[in-house]
């Protein structure tokens, strides 16, 4: 059975938030280059520069929503990785660091590295400290009992680097959250306030590239 058919969410229809993970939308070719590319970016910390043999793979991997092709014609960001720095910085279990694009993002390296991870990142409303550690797909520890994720409608956009990534944010409690949704003024309609578990499992849905 897929796990899928199991998912289920507190506050939300559950078909709200089934999706199918990145590496299902792809070739066998296509995920190989993005494995490639998503491992060249952790070990040097810098953007990939393809061979002109690969840069019509990277458009079709872009148009599937797996990376993001800059002006300079370079990969900074691949799903759940990026090349900048950004706000949430995860630590694998070989000593690797890297930066993610947003929230989910950090959860799902456990499913792209298939080891266990350390997430710190920030509250977005209070500025606190976030520290959340995945051991054997299951959160183990966090500096919070009540941190929440923002978390975008991906079903509703074609292009997750422009509409979604930024906003799928940490928050240190429900309060933090709320405050943050009010000042922002989030539409529910298209936004999921989401507990670390419900994240994880989010994330499980998008990276995990074997279920």
């Amino acid at each position: 059975m897929n796990f899928r058919d199991q998912v289920t969410f507190r506050n939300y229809d559950r078909e709200r938030l089934i999706i199918d993970s990145i590496a299902s939308k792809l070739t066998t070719e296509e995920n190989a280059l993005r494995n490639r590319i998503i491992n060249a970016i952790v070990d040097t910390h810098q953007p990939y520069t393809p061979t002109a043999e690969e840069k019509a793979m990277l458009e079709t991997l872009q148009s599937k929503n797996a990376l993001v092709i800059e002006e300079d014609g370079k990969v900074y960001s691949i799903y759940p990785i990026s090349a900048k720095e950004t706000q949430h910085k995860v630590t694998l279990a070989d000593g690797r660091t890297t930066y993610v694009m947003c929230a989910i993002d950090a959860l799902g390296c456990t499913y792209t590295f298939h080891q266990d991870i350390v997430i710190d990142s920030v509250c977005s409303n209070s500025g606190v400290p976030i520290h959340i550690e995945v051991k054997d797909g299951k959160i183990a520890s966090a500096s919070s009992d009540e941190i929440r994720i923002l978390h975008a409608d991906l079903k509703a956009s074609d292009n997750w680097a422009c509409c979604c990534c930024g906003q799928m944010l940490y928050f240190n409690s429900q309060a933090d959250y709320d405050a943050y949704a009010k000042e922002h003024d989030l539409c529910p309609c298209c936004s999921f306030c989401l507990d670390l578990n419900e994240g994880l499992m989010v994330a499980r849905m998008l990276f995990s590239d074997d279920e």
